[in-house]
């Protein structure tokens, strides 16, 4: 199973740095599009073109790590005044739903990916298709459903530490 955890880190990782890195040429074309705007009133067209598209891949690739590394927002209120055992079930029930959620996500995006290839969707001014990116984007949400199954196996295996113990205190 640690080989498992770790392949899917790895996975994750190199993922958000896809993303981040798609982000972060986004953003310096945004900041050229800005300057060129402002000094030479001749924007980059192609910036405010595929935005969108580059926008929504670029988020979707950085949704894997932060459901490898457990970093979304968990609220521990109620854990303090339930058992443990209650506090893990609720956890893997949680979990399940975060799972429900990703698919109908997945689902959702590969029904609208479908039918942006279909009707040969593209973007207003360059004319670029817009399939392959909704297809990455739901390829991503795939991948993130798959690593959030990882995620519920191994709060069933118990093998998260109590997060909760260092307040419960």
């Amino acid at each position: 199973m640690e080989a498992v955890d770790r392949a899917a880190k790895t996975i994750a990782r190199v993922l958000a740095v896809v993303g981040l890195g798609t982000l972060l040429c986004f953003a310096l074309m945004t900041m050229a599009d800005g300057l060129l705007r402002f000094f030479a009133a001749r924007p980059i067209d192609a910036v405010r073109d595929v935005g969108g598209l580059v926008a929504a891949f670029a988020v979707s690739c950085c949704i894997p790590v932060a459901i490898v590394e457990r970093s979304n927002i968990t609220i521990r209120f109620v854990s303090s005044f339930i058992s443990p055992r209650a506090g893990r079930i609720a956890d893997i029930t949680a979990s399940l739903l975060t799972i429900l959620v990703l698919m109908l996500m997945t689902w959702q995006f590969f029904v609208f990916a479908k039918q942006a290839q279909a009707t040969n969707a593209a973007t207003w001014m360059l004319r670029f298709p817009a399939a392959p990116f909704w297809w990455a984007v739901t390829a991503m949400l795939g991948v993130s459903t798959l690593l959030q199954v990882n995620v519920v196996v191994r709060y069933v295996r118990a093998d998260f530490p109590d997060e909760g113990s260092e307040i419960r205190g």
